[in-house]
Formats: C-alpha cells, structure tokens, sequence
C-alpha cells in the first residue's frame, strides 16, 4: 500500500482525483446549495455546511489552476453564489449546518477564505462588487463583535469560551484584509492575535486549543491554531511569533520522533497523547503546518514530518464501494473513534488535498 514518501505520480493523482469526485458528490447531495456537512453509512448524506463550504472554495482553486480544469472553477464560483445568498442581513454566518438562524464568529471566519479566494479569481465586475459588499459586511460583523482585549466570547461554539484556535479567525480576518486593505482590521487583527498568543506555553503548546476548556485538544483543532498562528505571523511580519511556531514544529516532532512517528488523536498542554485512534483530518492540517515550515525554514526535517503525518492517512482513504464513500476519508480510525465518529466529513477531503498539494504544488511528484 503507497504512502505519501513513495506515492508515484500516477498515485497521487489517482488519489487527488478520487477526493475531488468525491466532492462532487457531496455538492450533488445538497442539490448545489453548499457541500454536505458528512456522510454516514447510518443517516446518509447532512445538510450542507456553509462553514466548510467557505473554504473549500480555496482548494478547488487551487487543483483547477493546477489541472486547468474550468469544472473546478465554475463549482468554487457556484459555492461562491450560494454563501452569498444565505449570509444573515448583519453580515453573520450560521453555526453548525444550512438554515440554523444563530450566527458564529468562527464560521462567518471561515467563510472569508471563500469570499475572498473567489473575488481575487473573478474577472466579471458585478460578481466583483457582490462578492466585495459581502466580504466587507462579514467582516464589519466580526469586528464589531471583538472585546475591548482584542478576543471573540459572543456567538461561540461553547458559551462564553473563547477558545485559541480562533487564532485560525485572525487568519481569516487578515487574508480578506488583504482584498479591503483597511490599516484597522490589521490593528485590530494584531490586537487579537496577541491575545490569543497569551496561551502559547513555553514547550510549543497551546493551551486551551481544543472544543472545550481545559481538556485535551483534537489534532483537527491544533491544526487550525497552530496554522492560524503561523500565518497570521507571517501576514503581520511578526518575526517573533514565527519563531515560537518554529519551536512549536520542533517540539511536535520531537513527540513524534519519541513515538515511533505515530500521532495520537488528541493531545494535552503538556503533549500527553490519547493514541486509541488517529484525527485524520488533524493529520492532514499538521501536515500543512510542517510544509509550511519547511517552506519557511528550508530545514528538511519538517518536510520528512509533513510526509510522515501523510503516510497515517493515505491508506484509510477509500479508494472503493459506493460513490458516497470512494475517495473520502473517515473523520477517525478506527471508523468508531471519537472524533466525527462513524462520519466522512467534507473538511476531511479539504485538508487532505491542501496537504498533497503542499507536498507536490506543480503536480508532479518528482519535482
């Protein structure tokens, strides 16, 4: 069975192409109004979810520029169509899936990849101006939601906590501002990350990076703060928070390395794992991370850890049975784990073709 440090190309591509079909058929599921939450070979297809669908719009730009494939396009722009047509009047977001009415700070966020990805990639000057108007009013409703200490606690996903992979929001915030260039969101956006930065810890950790307070953070989630924190470091030319995520890498490998490069699911503050099962999603966002590294710092290690998280995850996507499920991966394994247990969810598929895109951005594997 291939993994990701022996993948030939024909491999990578059956497997990239397997993912995108699999897409498909999660915006067919919806009837073209968002891509499905998950599959479950119990319930079937969710309802579509309008944060994930946010930011797949980025992926799908990225594999129809590398494979110059206009279909890919016209979906992500469809995608585009429909975040604009359920946007709340404030500018907000739903929480969770399409038709609830309470607006999220988090998932309005990461809506903004989409909008933003789309603007930059139209070229008709009226979707322009919608998509525009639409980035601004999200954007005007996530700062009008900040604290005077530069955080998010409205609208949350648990009441009231504020958890630090809203630095992945900051994110956010900062690449639409690269579309608005408004000298106050950065302000802003500097405030907020630092905020959020008060919970790096002095051995790369972050505290408090998981769903809930005090309690052992999935992998999914690490990945969204550390990536959150890395590059909004870099958009704000923040040397010294790069730095501290360089530390964060060198310490993650370390655990790794100290495991025989397994990953555990979720882990603690003091990087104590829970390895019953993998966060395959996560394996997939960590990867992203260590590439980005490596981009960073040149230094060969974390792209060899880029792969490694990679090699967990190739061999748990299907590649067979029905269309529901061929090219998708599990949120865990085993299938039962406790994370999206028993589900396929859509951002499993994102992640995992942002990390073998990272690893081979030119599509060929050799280069």
């Amino acid at each position: 069975m291939n993994t990701a440090s022996d993948l030939t190309q024909e491999e990578w591509h059956r497997r990239t192409d397997a993912a995108l079909i699999w897409l498909r058929h999660c915006w067919g599921a919806t009837d073209g109004k968002g891509f499905s939450h998950s599959y479950s070979p119990f319930s079937g297809w969710s309802k579509a979810y309008p944060e994930t669908s946010g930011y797949l719009i980025d992926t799908l730009f990225d594999y129809a520029r590398l494979r110059s494939e206009r279909s890919l396009t016209q979906l992500a722009l469809q995608c585009t169509d429909w975040l604009v047509s359920v946007q709340f009047p404030n500018g907000a977001y739903p929480a969770l899936l399409a038709g609830n009415k309470k607006p999220s700070v988090f998932n309005t966020a990461m809506i903004l990849f989409g909008l933003t990805r789309a603007f930059e990639e139209n070229d008709d000057i009226s979707k322009r101006s919608v998509l525009l108007s639409s980035l601004q009013h999200a954007v005007t409703w996530l700062i009008n939601q900040l604290e005077p200490d530069g955080s998010w606690k409205k609208h949350a996903y648990v009441e009231g906590f504020t958890p630090n992979y809203y630095a992945y929001a900051v994110w956010a915030m900062l690449r639409a501002n690269s579309v608005l260039n408004n000298p106050d969101i950065e302000e802003r956006m500097r405030q907020a990350i630092g905020y959020y930065a008060n919970g790096i810890l002095g051995n790369g950790a972050v505290s408090d990076a998981g769903f809930f307070p005090g309690k052992p953070a999935f992998t999914h989630t690490m990945g969204y703060t550390f990536n959150g924190f890395l590059e909004s470091a870099v958009l704000l030319s923040d040397e010294n928070l790069i730095e501290k995520k360089i530390l964060t890498g060198e310490k993650f490998i370390a655990i790794m390395c100290a495991n025989r490069y397994r990953t555990a699911g979720r882990y603690d503050a003091q990087w104590r794992g829970d390895y019953s099962f993998l966060c395959l999603t996560g394996n997939c966002q960590l990867s992203v991370f260590c590439s980005r590294l490596w981009e960073i710092t040149g230094r060969e290690e974390f792209r060899q850890t880029a792969r490694e998280l990679l090699n967990e995850v190739v061999k748990y996507q299907k590649l067979s049975g029905p269309k529901c499920v061929r090219g998708a991966l599990p949120g865990s394994y085993p299938f039962w784990g406790p994370y999206m247990r028993f589900r396929y969810p859509n951002w499993g598929v994102k992640f995992f073709l942002d990390a073998m895109f990272k690893l081979c951005p030119s599509g060929d594997i050799n280069s």
